[in-house]
């Protein structure tokens, strides 16, 4: 009985060696093409320059307006009486807050020129070509195909791997 089954599997086995299976050949290589691929490199740099600058004398801020506004006020309440009081109060801190403001536009109008490095970042760009890989083509049995490799294959011949199954 154990014959008989070893008889079996070895002829189920030739069989299907029969119907199927692979086995190595050689192809000839018709053309090897390089395949370049374009790099874009950036670098930085400092691009530095001196540059002149107009600086005025007043600070630009509300403060000087507040306090000559305050100090208006303050003068305006000192004269009058009822609602005139309040009426020079209030012409008293616009007139104040107006001194103050005409004195800083003059400020403003006056000033000196300052020079200063100033520095900006820019960028070189530079465009290479480098190669990515080869593109081979062959021919096997009366047909051709074509695969790529980053090695440059070398003969004019190929290895090939040909595989045989059912459909």
């Amino acid at each position: 009985m154990k014959l008989n089954i070893m008889i079996l599997t070895s002829m189920l086995l030739a069989s299907q060696s029969a119907v199927s299976g692979s086995y190595s050949d050689t192809a000839k290589i018709t053309s090897v093409d390089k395949i370049y691929r374009t790099h874009t490199i950036r670098e930085p740099y400092q691009d530095c320059y001196i540059k002149e600058f107009y600086q005025a004398d007043g600070d630009g801020s509300i403060a000087n307006e507040l306090v000559g506004g305050l100090f208006g006020g303050l003068i305006g309440n000192q004269f009058g009486g009822g609602d005139g009081k309040d009426a020079l109060t209030v012409a008293g801190a616009l007139l104040g807050a107006s001194l103050a403001h005409d004195d800083e536009l003059k400020k403003s109008k006056t000033g000196s020129v300052v020079t200063k490095e100033v520095c900006t970042t820019k960028y070189k760009s530079e465009s290479i070509e480098r190669l990515s890989h080869y593109r081979v083509e062959y021919e096997y049995d009366g047909r051709v195909f074509t695969y790529t490799t980053r090695n440059k294959p070398h003969g004019k011949n190929l290895d090939v791997s040909i595989a045989i199954s059912p459909k």
